[in-house]
């Protein structure tokens, strides 16, 4: 009988104009914003990749790159908010890029501007929870209306069975939506030239549909759960339209404003007083090192000794400053940690971390980036303190390739696991008390 029950559920939701629309929309929009953002993705490659050949040194500074990642073409995330683009030397050591490859951005557009914030994140979060809504908000109230649910409960079907054979039968269906919708998106991957996936970026886009599963199952057992709760399907769906509502856009949104004030961040005025605080004991030596050298640059003379003396104290000065700035970050990732947590109950903001985590557009990837940056600049003083030391090995010395901790997919599954779990017993919490409605309501 559960089968029965399942088979017909499945049909019912196969021959829906509603699923076909939303299924139609979805492999349109998932398909095009792709096949755009991948032309985004190699131009912002070609570039790095430019910008490696052609501005690697200036003077005494590095510059230094951040490569756009493949899967941003899924998920943007933060991807060109962070910025690409650093650059270091031992007078100064900065917390935050200079902005999408700087002055040296090329001056490219998106073929359409409006999808400049959809990817196949966007479609799921949005479109695909739409979709499960607007099929699954009558499952219960409208056969209730109809007088159809007394007829099925006639039969010897328990009313747990009928409620999980609904489930599961709607559930596939959303299963075979969002899998066509993943696999569009592999194919224009897959047939780009531009686009080249080894096993561990597969093995992310696998975790993005289960994690993108999770998310639906949890609109599809809160909708079955309003339709238990409600007679009326008009009122089933209005309920549930209100709580996408507070679940997608309000409740982050309030966790943000929160985190806000909780964390009172310092302006850069009293990021400046700090700095200065904290190298006021070496102010002096600083000052009276770089009179002298300015002295002995106008004079056209060359003191060596003079030269590592100006190159310690800057390197210092850059040293403490970085420390207050790095401090500031620190806050402000705090605060971001603190919004999330604040969200941990908005699917959406879950879906989010865990596909950006993935993809690797999220913070955490920026924050990686920087802290290979801090070992590179440490390497870079390496080498110029050599030219004061040992001119032979300076000349010998070379400065090795920029590199940063990339996180596996395996590594950021495990780093997101608890969203996934959240996910999991929102849709437990949701079909429990569905299931425990609809044992005790009045289908008559």
């Amino acid at each position: 009988m559960l089968r029965a029950i399942i088979q017909r559920e499945i049909l019912e939701y196969l021959k829906s104009s509603k699923f076909l629309i939303g299924l139609g929309l979805t492999v349109v929009l998932v398909g095009m914003s792709t096949f755009i953002n991948i032309g985004d993705y190699e131009q912002r490659q070609q570039d790095y990749l430019d910008a490696i050949q052609n501005f690697e040194r200036r003077g005494i500074s590095v510059l230094i790159f951040r490569k756009p990642q493949v899967l941003s073409t899924l998920v943007q995330g933060k991807d060109r908010e962070l910025g690409s683009r650093i650059e270091i030397n031992f007078l100064y050591l900065p917390i935050q890029t200079s902005g999408y490859m700087g002055e040296f951005a090329s001056q490219h557009h998106r073929y359409v501007s409006g999808f400049a914030c959809v990817d196949f994140a966007f479609v799921v979060r949005v479109v695909l929870s739409l979709m499960v809504i607007f099929l699954a908000y009558n499952s219960i109230s409208e056969e209730r209306v109809q007088g159809t649910l007394r007829l099925t409960l006639a039969n010897p079907l328990s009313r747990g069975q009928l409620l999980f054979g609904k489930f599961l039968g709607g559930f596939f269906v959303v299963l075979g939506a969002l899998t066509i919708a993943t696999l569009v998106a592999v194919l224009v991957l897959v047939l780009h030239p531009a686009i080249s996936l080894n096993w561990d970026l597969s093995l992310q886009i696998l975790a993005m549909w289960g994690i993108s599963a999770l998310y639906l199952g949890v609109f599809f057992t809160l909708s079955l759960m309003i339709s238990t709760i409600f007679n009326r399907p008009s009122v089933a769906l209005l309920v549930l339209l209100q709580i996408w509502i507070i679940l997608i856009v309000v409740y982050p949104n309030i966790s943000i404003i929160l985190s806000r004030h909780v964390f009172n961040l310092p302006s850069q005025e009293e990021l400046d007083d700090r700095k200065r605080g904290l190298f006021e004991p070496y102010q002096q030596e600083y000052d009276q090192t770089w009179q002298a050298f300015e002295k002995m640059v106008e004079s056209g003379q060359r003191d060596q000794e003079l030269s590592r003396k100006w190159f310690e104290v800057s390197a210092q000065r850059a040293e403490f400053y970085n420390r207050v700035d790095n401090e500031y970050s620190q806050q402000l990732t705090r605060q971001m940690r603190l919004a999330q947590h604040i969200a941990i109950c908005s699917p959406s903001v879950l879906l989010d971390g865990v596909m950006q985590r993935l993809a690797g557009t999220d913070i955490r990837e920026f924050d990686s980036f920087m802290e290979g940056v801090k070992r590179h600049w440490h390497k870079y003083l390496e080498k110029w303190a050599l030219r004061y030391t040992d001119i032979d090995a300076h000349k010998e010395y070379k400065l090795p390739e920029f590199t940063y901790a990339v996180r596996s997919a395996a590594e950021s599954i495990a780093q997101t696991l608890h969203q996934w779990i959240v996910l999991f017993l929102l849709s437990v919490v949701f079909f429990a008390t569905a299931h425990m409605v609809f044992i005790k309501k009045d289908i008559g």
